[in-house]
């Protein structure tokens, strides 16, 4: 039985809605549902075999993983579900708190980047989750994702929202990847046909969800309380693929963290 991690955001329904809907077999697998900074955990650590991640994970960490060829959760310009919102331009937070989302890693990790080299300012960080309602009751600033930050695209608690992949693209011309696809190295030496019958199944199930996502958002539009059109335009959004664009947008922030960019892929 392979262990395989998924998001439960709205942001990978797409991939995993052939599995979903039992249109490709789920046998062999154990579906693991958790937030991205809790899947990097639980891959990095052996309790699961494959798994969506975070690109900081990735980046940080590759020598223990391959990835899985042409799948990322990427944005070309606009992303919707990665934001920071604040009550004060964002030139003006120096040594002002800012909470950071502890369900992420790659977002912060950007956010952090994009505050220090870009705008030059350097805020006082803690950090919150939204599961434990840690978060103060008017914070100045806090950056949200996933299905959390799609519920605070209309509040008007902030006035300042800043898109964090728009902030890239606009910084680079690039698209920004989010998250990557990958497996433990051992796994695949050991399962090496397991692990590519799986890798075979997320491509049909991928090809199920990119031809759904009005079905998609009519169920999850339901569970979210927002608007179909909402939901199917942030699934717009989103690139699923990890072409030669992407991999150059990965290498540009692996760059600019100080990592050394060489990525290794299963084969297929």
């Amino acid at each position: 039985m392979l262990k395989v991690g998924k998001i439960e955001y709205l942001n990978t329904v797409p991939v995993y809605y052939g599995f979903i809907t039992g249109k490709i077999s789920c046998e062999g697998i154990e579906f693991v549902e958790d937030v991205p900074s809790e899947l990097n955990r639980l891959l990095r650590e052996g309790y699961l075999d494959i798994s969506v991640i975070s690109s900081y994970e990735y980046l940080s960490n590759s020598e223990n993983y391959l990835l899985l060829p042409d799948f990322s959760i990427s944005a070309r310009n606009r992303v919707l579900s990665v934001l920071f919102l604040s009550t004060v331009p964002i030139h003006q937070l120096h040594r002002k708190d800012v909470w950071l989302t502890r369900s992420s890693m790659t977002s912060r990790e950007l956010l952090k980047y994009l505050l220090r080299e870009v705008y030059g300012v350097e805020p006082n960080f803690h950090y919150y989750s939204m599961k434990e309602s840690d978060l103060p009751k008017n914070p100045t600033a806090l950056l949200a994702i996933g299905d959390d930050a799609l519920k605070l695209l209309k509040n008007r608690q902030f006035p300042f929202m800043y898109d964090l992949a728009e902030e890239w693209h606009n910084l680079t011309g690039l698209p920004f990847v989010f998250a990557l696809w990958a497996v433990r190295r051992e796994c695949y030496g050991e399962r090496t046909e397991e692990v590519v019958n799986f890798y075979r199944r997320l491509r049909a199930s991928r090809e199920v969800g990119t031809a759904s996502y009005g079905e998609i958002c009519k169920t999850y539009s339901k569970q979210l309380n927002l608007k179909e059109s909402i939901c199917i335009n942030y699934l717009k959004h989103l690139k699923f693929n990890l072409t030669e664009e992407e991999l150059s947008a990965l290498k540009l922030f692996s760059q600019k963290l100080g990592f050394t960019f060489s990525p290794r892929f299963i084969k297929v």
